[in-house]
């Protein structure tokens, strides 16, 4: 399976030939005789081409063998117009490598954060199933009745082009010039994720939606009938998560507290003498038991998510509040998703990432922030207390670090000692900090980084990176912490 974009004209009118038999076989019955006419209208060469050639369209196709067996077509604005896939190549996965692609490249090319779509009244609780929201309830245009949906994309949304190939995370670069709105580097390889910078343009199109089959792959379920299961019954999928949604937490049993999940959101267009902003921060709770170490912990994850909307919005410095007031293309953002890595009797790991922009369209950024807490005190746990930052560790760890990521440029560029102060606690030239968080198999311990580049041989980065520890490999690095009574115990 070899997925392409579509751009001469050759192509664009085999894909909408596809678009036109798969419709008028499977699909026109269900539409009225306007609705069948306004696809027509729609789908007319001389009509689409002139929006593929203004790349106001990006057209992707599914080549299996030697014939195109499907066609997903996006606006520039993140809005999802067209998904066929032709019935006798249905469940192959299709339909997903396409809705893969088209989110690729709305996050990584046009530094989008919202997806939109007019899904058809049998595929709402299918498009639930992917994570997209109902804007409003049904409605009908041009004979097509529909519920129009959005879906906030976060780096677990969004998977390698390189379809079908595994990854347990994804890793890319970021060279930011005063030209260059984004360019993206780097390799699919461990726990890392880069900043995929976005932009909500809450833009929601009312042009239709005409899709056939978005599942074929049989892991979203037939959106226009059936279930969402394989020809066995089961579940598939040939895709694994990425970045912070790769990481494999542990729960303890009979935990004594429950965590819940609250959220904070917050936008404007900018159209009421406020700056263009869009927030959306998720952060677990703990519940079910109470206390005043309880409400501080609460607290202090609560502060870690909303770090970002603290610092640009809801309590900005002077010199924020300055820097805003110079911008000439002023936007604030702020997308939060986080992982509960551990949770343990005594002991909670959280693992928070964020993408953001810090003023501008320029200022892109992606951070992972962590907390590991001991839930009896509210203490909390760093780096240099559970590890010796000996040469012997810093050595190790960096062997790690770079075969998570041997294409960062930061790793080679930045000194072994410096990476020891950050681990050690400082927020070195503001630009790098550290973080760590236990899962399942032991810990991670990595760092935040702004790393700028020299313009020359070495390009602009921004991410956070992990080095994976089982607890045997992190045993002879130990301090006496209290920490590892905590988590030993429990791996």
């Amino acid at each position: 399976m070899i997925i392409k974009r579509l751009n001469t004209s050759r192509e664009v009118v085999a894909g909408l030939h596809l678009v036109w038999d798969v419709f008028i076989r499977e699909n026109a019955g269900s539409c009225t005789q306007q609705g069948i006419e306004e696809f027509a209208r729609f789908i007319k060469m001389e009509n689409f081409m002139p929006l593929v050639e203004r790349g106001e369209m990006i057209v992707f196709g599914v080549v299996e063998g030697q014939e195109l067996g499907g066609i997903g077509a996006v606006q520039s604005d993140g809005h999802i117009s067209l998904l066929f896939v032709r019935p006798d190549l249905r469940r192959r996965g299709i339909a997903k490598a396409l809705v893969n692609e088209m989110c690729r490249f709305c996050t990584m090319q046009l530094a989008l954060m919202r997806i939109t779509v007019n899904a058809s009244v049998v595929s709402t609780e299918a498009y639930h199933h992917m994570g997209f929201r109902d804007l409003a309830p049904v409605q009908e245009k041009d004979g097509i009745r529909f519920v129009p949906m959005e879906l906030m994309v976060s780096p677990a949304n969004v998977r390698p082009s390189h379809y079908g190939k595994k990854h347990t995370g994804l890793f890319i670069g970021i060279a930011v010039t005063a030209v260059i709105f984004l360019i993206f580097l780097g390799l699919l390889f461990g726990k890392i994720i880069i900043n995929f910078s976005n932009a909500d343009r809450n833009r929601q199109d009312s042009s239709q939606i005409f899709e056939y089959d978005p599942n074929g792959d049989g892991s979203f379920g037939d959106l226009f009938g059936g279930d969402e299961s394989g020809e066995n019954g089961e579940s598939e999928s040939s895709e694994e998560a990425q970045g912070i949604e790769a990481i494999e937490g542990y729960e303890a049993e009979n935990l004594p507290y429950t965590i819940t999940e609250e959220n904070y959101t917050y936008f404007s267009n900018g159209n009421k003498g406020e700056y263009p902003m869009q927030f959306d921060v998720k952060y677990p709770q703990i519940t079910g038991v109470e206390g005043e170490n309880i409400d501080k912990i609460n607290e202090m994850l609560k502060d870690c998510a909303m770090s970002t909307v603290n610092t640009l919005y809801l309590d900005p410095s002077d010199s924020m509040k300055e820097k805003m007031l110079e911008e000439s293309d002023p936007f604030m953002a702020s997308l939060v998703t986080y992982r509960v890595s551990y949770a343990g009797e005594d002991f909670i790991s959280v693992a928070f990432n964020d993408i953001y922009y810090a003023g501008n369209t320029s200022s892109q950024y992606c951070d992972l922030r962590t907390r590991n807490i001991r839930i009896s005190d509210a203490k909390q746990f760093e780096v240099s207390d559970i590890v010796d930052l000996s040469d012997a560790f810093m050595q190790d760890w960096m062997k790690k670090m770079k075969g998570e990521a041997p294409s960062a440029e930061v790793l080679s560029n930045v000194k072994l000692n410096d990476f020891r102060q950050i681990l050690n606690g400082e927020i070195l030239e503001n630009r790098y900090f550290d973080a760590f968080f236990v899962d399942k198999d032991g810990i991670e311990i990595g760092i935040t980084y702004h790393y700028p580049g020299d313009g020359k041989e070495s390009s602009a980065e921004s991410g956070w990176i992990t080095a994976p520890f089982n607890m045997k490999e992190i045993i002879e690095y130990k301090t006496d912490s209290e920490f590892w009574n905590l988590v030993q115990s429990n791996n």
